[in-house]
């Protein structure tokens, strides 16, 4: 049976169904995340995995909305129930992944379902999205993971969180970048209105505050 995207309230995806839009000025949700660039020994990336480590009190919430049998563990089929509505809804979000190639945004595609699971109370998530198209180190490739309504915060709490991996992992010199707020406030006070911040679907000025990875390879 398909779960109702109400049963998961606080996923910022289904809380823009339940909740007033001036609430999405601020996170409510927090996840502690990894992110992984694969590379290949032809000098492609071939698959951007993310690891996300949700706060224990949303856990907690996904285990009272999901837990149906009240044992306070989440079986095969309660985590496949979770896994269901997530990969479903973050799909209008791509994921909350951000791509971009020398300024253009390049496509994804998530080829299996996001598999979750819960350890030591907290809600696990880990997934891969794949490049639509060949994707080659070649100019500057950025890559940022935000939620565009800002209702969940991911977080990378070090540098050392955002990597690169496989056989050409050496080829492009990487940064990771940390938005200052205020500067980006200062410079697009124009964009960011009330609209902006009460609209429930998001937008595209959001990923203006996101931690990203930054690849130069030229």
């Amino acid at each position: 049976m398909k779960v109702s995207t109400r049963s998961l309230p606080a996923l910022a995806v289904l809380a823009a169904l339940t909740i007033p839009a001036t609430a999405f000025a601020h996170p409510h949700i927090f996840a502690e995340a990894r992110l992984e660039l694969e590379t290949s020994a032809d000098g492609q990336i071939t698959e951007l995995r993310h690891v996300w480590r949700f706060d224990e009190v949303f856990s907690s919430s996904v285990m009272l909305d999901f837990d149906r049998n009240g044992d306070f563990v989440l079986d095969n089929s309660e985590l496949a129930s979770i896994s269901e509505v997530v990969t479903d809804s973050l799909s209008d979000f791509d994921y909350y992944t951000s791509l971009t190639i020398d300024g253009a945004d390049g496509s994804i595609s998530l080829p299996d379902p996001i598999k979750v699971s819960f350890q030591d109370g907290q809600l696990l998530m880990f997934f891969a999205v794949l490049p639509k198209e060949p994707l080659p180190l070649d100019g500057t490739i950025a890559v940022g993971v935000f939620d565009p309504t800002m209702y969940a915060a991911i977080e990378f709490v070090t540098d050392d969180d955002m990597v690169v991996t496989g056989a050409s992992a050496d080829r492009c010199s990487r940064r990771v970048i940390r938005p200052d707020p205020d500067e980006v406030i200062a410079q697009n006070q124009g964009s960011l209105t009330e609209a902006f911040f009460s609209d429930p679907t998001g937008n595209d000025i959001s990923k203006l505050f996101a931690t990203r990875l930054e690849l130069d390879c030229k």
